[in-house]
């Protein structure tokens, strides 16, 4: 019997991870810290979904859980009803063309030494073994669809702002049309009205390719501007979720309520 294809793009079934800090004794076992705590929620293709909460609060780990970066101390993370962490090795490389990543630091994530072409084709090459011809077209038609002309192409990182870094990094993670995009705080290292500029860049992404974004962020405002749904995180825990306009005009969670009266 042919298995059902699962209703959500991205989906974590009760996700736990625990981490190990430094021992502070010889004689005393290693404390643990519980960044998340038995995580479930879901993603349905076309309705980009907000992350929110403060620093601690698991965002960033659940992040690499919901890539495969990392393996769940307990549950699941499944990619269109298949457990990525189940998958043998070549199957989840090949999984990875539909989710890519953008990081929050477009500088530190941007390798200094490569012309801005080669940084954009990467994820392809890896994946598709394509000639340097076809990388170097991909990576210009990339770079196009962030508002960067073919100029840019044999330039290196230093050579752009911090706006420009950070659309050359969302170009990489384009490049193998993936179907989810993974953006960890990946505009709160930026200028209010560049911000705003990456933010409608993504949203035109979002309208136009039909990428689906797993948007993580501090702010609740700034992820009302790019995703439908919201959840509240804290101590590893979702606390809230909802319709990111429900929740902005009738927070259930006095710790929702803390986060928006934070907002400018």
């Amino acid at each position: 019997m042919t298995p059902r294809p699962s209703p959500f793009l991205l989906e974590l079934r009760d996700a736990a991870q625990t981490y190990r800090l430094p021992r502070a004794s010889l004689l005393r076992p290693p404390a643990e810290v519980h960044a998340l705590r038995g995580v479930s929620l879901q993603v349905t293709a076309g309705r980009s979904l907000g992350i929110v909460g403060e620093s601690g609060s698991g965002k960033s780990t659940l992040a690499r859980l919901a890539l495969a970066l990392e393996r769940p101390a307990r549950g699941q993370v499944l990619f269109e009803g298949r457990d990525l962490n189940a998958l043998p090795a070549r199957e989840l490389r090949a999984a990875r063309r539909d989710f890519q990543m953008v990081f929050q630091d477009p500088h530190g994530s941007l390798d200094p030494r490569r012309r801005i072409w080669r940084t954009v084709a990467e994820p392809a090459a890896a994946l598709e073994g394509a000639t340097r011809r076809q990388q170097r077209e991909r990576a210009a038609a990339m770079l196009h669809a962030v508002g960067l002309g073919a100029d840019a192409l044999d330039k290196y990182p230093h050579e752009f702002s911090g706006g420009q870094r950070q659309r050359i990094a969302i170009a990489r993670a384009l490049i193998t049309r993936p179907r989810l995009i993974v953006a960890d705080e990946a505009v709160s290292a930026l200028d209010v009205s560049v911000q705003a500029q990456v933010l409608n860049l993504m949203a035109d992404l979002r309208d136009e390719h039909g990428v689906t974004f797993l948007f993580i962020s501090h702010d609740l405002a700034v992820v009302s501007h790019l995703c439908a749904d919201v959840a509240v995180m804290k101590d590893g825990l979702i606390i809230e979720r909802g319709p990111v306009r429900q929740v902005l005009r009738a927070p259930q969670h006095d710790y929702t309520r803390a986060l928006l009266s934070a907002v400018p």
